[in-house]
């Protein structure tokens, strides 16, 4: 009999919280009996993981977020190496490589190589679960738009163009000086005022300079080659991470289709994933469309550069 009263008391209970919160006893939230789950993330750029997304990812998955944005390599990597070490990281591809080179980074194919499989196979290097470390989510290929619609040489000779607008990257950066130093133009572009952009700024445009931009028309050919560059950026688990399921759950609802087409047009990048193909997806934006593209003469970064900023000091005066 007081098994019974304790039953009946239960579900009444169970009831009114119900009712509170507009769904029936069988769907109530776990957040009105356990403390949602404290995730730290650390993301390079904010635009990788926003906050208006995290606040869905909050609500959806019952936990919360204290998120870190640094483009420091030294920091990142203190985090990375730390025992417990941050839950889940957005960086840019050649990061990752670098990391997980030091053994710093733990499986993201989940666990039956799901968010392997929903990667286009033109983004993934091995088809093998075990060593699929970083999961990729944009890409872009860049360009330098001049405001004349002109060569990058003609750009370089006009005075009236007086700036040079490039992506806040710092191996990027080095790269493109070290190029056009190979070149014989480093001298013409060191005339010009080189202003950086970050990522949510790309889609900026000047009349009264060059602009690092998202190569999504075409450009007037210049004679000399790398100008252009392809860029990836994803998501990796520190293997030192306590909760890498938890972290692989978030990565399972980030790259779901709703979530990747509804969160792409936010973006200036293009998507990697070869589900996401609505037809609010222009063509030039989806996964596929990488094979379209002619990758020479195209920087491509494989790994971080540690001294990058060192160099730039040195080889070219420039500090980020």
């Amino acid at each position: 009999m007081k098994s019974n009263i304790l039953w009946i008391l239960f579900f009444l209970i169970c009831m009114g919280v119900g009712f509170l919160h507009g769904v029936l006893p069988q769907g109530i939230s776990r957040s009105y009996f356990v403390s949602p789950i404290k995730v730290q993330v650390l993301t390079t750029d904010e635009i990788l993981f926003p906050e208006s997304l995290r606040q869905e990812l909050e609500e959806e998955l019952h936990v919360r977020f204290s998120v870190t944005v640094t483009r420091d390599w030294e920091s990142m990597l203190a985090n990375v190496v730390a025992s417990p070490s941050a839950d889940l990281i957005f960086l840019p591809s050649y990061w990752a490589n670098t990391l997980a080179h030091q053994n710093l980074l733990a499986n993201t194919a989940g666990n039956r190589g799901e968010l392997l499989q929903r990667v286009a196979s033109d983004f993934v290097k091995s088809k093998k679960p075990e060593d699929f470390y970083f999961l990729p989510f944009y890409w872009i290929k860049t360009g330098i738009d001049t405001p004349l619609d002109e060569t990058f040489l003609d750009f370089l000779k006009n005075k009236k163009e007086s700036f040079l607008f490039l992506l806040a990257d710092e191996d990027l950066l080095l790269k493109h000086f070290q190029v056009w130093k190979e070149q014989g133009l480093w001298d013409q572009v060191s005339q010009k005022r080189i202003l950086t952009l970050q990522l949510d700024q790309l889609s900026k445009t000047s009349d009264e300079g060059a602009v690092e931009t998202p190569l999504n028309r075409e450009f007037k050919e210049s004679s000399h080659p790398y100008l252009s560059a392809l860029l990836i950026w994803g998501a990796a688990i520190p293997v030192n991470s306590t909760q890498k399921e938890l972290a692989l759950e978030i990565l399972e609802t980030l790259t779901s289709t709703e979530h990747q087409e509804k969160s792409l047009l936010k973006t200036p990048f293009n998507s990697t994933f070869s589900n996401v193909t609505a037809t609010e997806i222009p063509l030039h934006r989806r996964a596929d469309f990488i094979r379209d593209l002619q990758l020479k003469d195209t920087l491509i970064l494989e790994s971080k550069d540690q001294e990058a900023p060192l160099k730039l000091k040195n080889d070219f005066n420039f500090t980020l």
